[in-house]
C-alpha cells in the first residue's frame, strides 16, 4: 500500500512539473522569459543604424518573430511581458515586442514601436503618391 501511495505521489509530482499551466512550469517559464527580456533590452541599447542582419543576430540572436513587407522586414524581440487575458508569458501582444526595421538589402534602419509606425506610414504615403492616389 505504501508503494502504491508513493508511486501515485511521484506520478503527480512529475505531472505537475511537466504540465503547462502548473505552478512549477509557470515559474520556470516566467523566469526564462524574464531573463530573455533583460538580455534583449540590454542588447538593443548597443544597436546602431546601418548594421547588417548578421551583425544584429550576433548581438541579439534570432528574433522571436519576423514579418516581411514590400520595403524590407521587421524582426521582433520580446522586451516586456503584458498581463491579462492575451498577455502573460505565452501572450502575443505586439506591445511585448520591439520591432527592428531592415530595408530590402538587410540594413538596419531603426527600432521601436513608434519608429515602426512612422516607417510603415512613410512607405504607405509614398506608394499612394506614386500611384496617383491623393494623399
Amino acid at each position: 500500500m505504501k508503494k502504491l501511495i508513493f508511486s501515485i505521489l511521484i506520478a503527480l509530482l512529475l505531472w505537475g512539473v511537466g504540465c503547462v499551466g502548473s505552478p512549477v512550469h509557470s515559474t520556470i517559464a516566467y523566469g526564462s522569459v524574464k531573463k530573455t527580456i533583460r538580455k534583449n533590452n540590454t542588447a538593443i541599447l548597443t544597436l546602431k543604424a546601418g548594421m547588417s542582419q548578421d551583425e544584429v543576430k550576433v548581438t541579439l540572436g534570432n528574433p522571436e518573430r519576423s514579418e516581411g513587407y514590400p520595403w524590407g522586414s521587421a524582426w521582433l524581440y520580446r522586451t516586456a511581458i503584458s498581463q491579462g487575458i492575451d498577455g502573460g508569458i505565452y501572450g502575443t501582444i505586439d506591445a511585448d515586442f520591439t520591432p527592428l526595421m531592415f530595408d530590402e538589402k538587410g540594413t538596419l534602419h531603426g527600432w521601436g514601436r513608434n519608429y515602426f509606425e512612422q516607417y510603415v506610414n512613410k512607405y504607405e504615403v509614398t506608394l499612394k503618391h506614386q500611384s496617383g492616389t491623393p494623399k
